[in-house]
């Protein structure tokens, strides 16, 4: 009986992400055609289309099969995965769907009755459009129940505390934690993020029999190996899910794939610096030129209206150039709108030589969260993160990058030096993973680990997805000063 109950219950949830995934295409299919309708005849005249009816619509209804297929395809409707990671597994399952569309209509000449752009239309507004639909739709789920998996997390010390959060930010992946267990008798009864410390490690086969428990999560990255190959094996034949939090923190592994000795009863993990290749650089600066070029009409007339008011308020120069390291070590002239007064450097030095609080926090972050130097306007630039669009005219001569590690100042050289050779083998970006993790509320030594691991997980992907948080985080004003 709780078999049958578990199958239906997972047919259920299957069933309402087809739904989420049909809203998303028909939404998307009526975008694309409406912009086909409406929009491209007022710049054209003499390309064919199709009149719109429902029984056609109705007729296209091989279109929603093969975009369901490949989404099964690609095992969406079975897996737990955080926004981006689900988003990029969507965003090819889409475009292979699309192809395939593309292949029928040609091949089979249905040219008349399926319009190869509303098609094209289709790929681009769904890859936007599933994504956010699946994300809300997922949430919802969640809330009342149907998208919700129990599980369990083994260590309640600093790994299963980020586990946990992690998880709290992520509810659209459907986990609801019931508890901890944990070994350490202080900790039993304690409350981390609202989820207890019910028990000991060596009871996880009571909990998971009584919960209904399917995925563990193991968070004691400190465990020898032998008690933790002992304890994930003990697991793994209790649940159908078992993950493993490996002691490997700050380890470059989003490209790595893993080999398997069998014999020896290990693995290797191979683990990739796309940054090393010459394709992959390539693909980074053609990406970064493309894109700001599409950029360049409309950031322009911004410049220039922050420009002119920047004048307004202060005398002098609205954008500065200031030595910074590069690629290679290189110094180069980054530009970036004025925020300070003129004398800004002999205020900071009067402020520093006064008062050691704020002496320490300078040394700390180098930057100071309330600086008498800033100006009313540079201080609302600086919140938006507005004060760095003219380094596009960087990205543009070739010295900076979208998205990279900071642009370092040459006297910071000697304080990252340990990570200098990493961070200076690739171009400095406009944005980067501090700037969306929680920029100014970060240390300094925690910033420069950040993109010494970003250099080491390059991928065009994690490009894409830190300029779309960055999009966010800028609207949000979160962690700037």
């Amino acid at each position: 009986m709780i078999e049958i109950i578990k199958l239906i219950r997972r047919l259920l949830q299957v069933f309402c992400l087809i739904i989420i995934d049909l809203f998303a295409l028909y939404i998307s299919l009526l975008i694309a055609w409406t912009f086909r309708a409406e929009v491209l005849p007022s710049f054209t005249t003499h390309l064919p289309f199709f009149k719109f009816s429902y029984i056609h619509f109705i007729s296209l209804w091989w279109i929603p099969v093969i975009f369901t297929f490949f989404i099964f395809y690609e095992a969406l409707y079975d897996s737990n995965l955080p926004f981006w990671d689900e988003t990029r597994d969507i965003i090819k399952a889409i475009s292979l769907a699309s192809i395939t569309l593309m292949a029928i209509v040609t091949l089979g000449k249905m040219g008349d009755r399926v319009s190869r752009l509303v098609l094209m239309g289709l790929w681009a507004t769904s890859i936007f459009v599933f994504p956010v639909l699946r994300l809300w739709g997922k949430k919802l789920l969640y809330v009342i129940g149907i998208w919700r998996e129990r599980i369990l997390i083994l260590g309640a010390g600093n790994a299963g505390k980020l586990v946990m959060e992690g998880l709290l930010r992520e509810k659209h992946m459907g986990y609801d934690v019931i508890g901890f267990l944990d070994d350490d008798e202080q900790k039993k009864g304690k409350t981390i993020n609202g989820k207890k410390v019910i028990g000991k490690v060596t009871q996880f086969p009571k909990f998971i029999k009584n919960m209904g428990i399917k995925t563990a999560i193991i968070a004691m990255p400190s465990l020898p190996p032998e008690r933790l190959s002992a304890l994930t094996a003990g697991i793994q034949n209790h649940t159908a899910n078992t993950m493993v939090i490996p002691d490997l923190k700050g380890i470059a592994l989003l490209n790595t794939d893993l080999l398997h000795l069998f014999r020896e009863e290990i693995f290797l993990m191979n683990i990739k610096n796309n940054l090393k290749s010459v394709t992959n650089r390539f693909i980074k600066v053609i990406f970064d030129i493309t894109l700001s070029i599409i950029l360049m009409p409309f950031l322009l007339p911004v410049i220039g209206i922050i420009g002119i008011i920047i004048r307004l308020e202060t005398p002098g120069p609205s954008i500065y150039a200031h030595d910074r390291i590069g690629k290679n070590r290189q110094t180069f002239r980054c530009y970036k709108f004025r925020t300070m007064y003129r004398d800004a450097e002999e205020k900071l030095k009067d402020i520093l030589d006064k008062n050691e609080e704020i002496r320490t926090e300078w040394q700390n972050n180098w930057k100071l969260k309330d600086d008498p130097r800033i100006t009313r306007v540079g201080r609302f630039l600086r919140k938006t993160s507005l004060d760095e669009l003219p380094q596009i005219l960087n990205v543009i001569k070739g010295e900076m990058s979208l998205v990279g590690p900071r642009p370092y100042l040459p006297r910071e050289k000697f304080i990252i030096e340990e990570n200098l050779h990493v961070i200076c083998s690739a171009k400095p970006g406009i944005t980067g993973l501090w700037q969306v993790s929680g920029r100014s509320d970060t240390g300094y030594k925690y910033r420069v680990k950040l993109d010494a691991w970003y250099i080491m997980n390059w991928s065009l992907w994690l490009d894409i997805a830190i300029i779309f948080k960055t999009i966010r985080v800028v609207l949000k004003t979160e962690g700037a000063y």
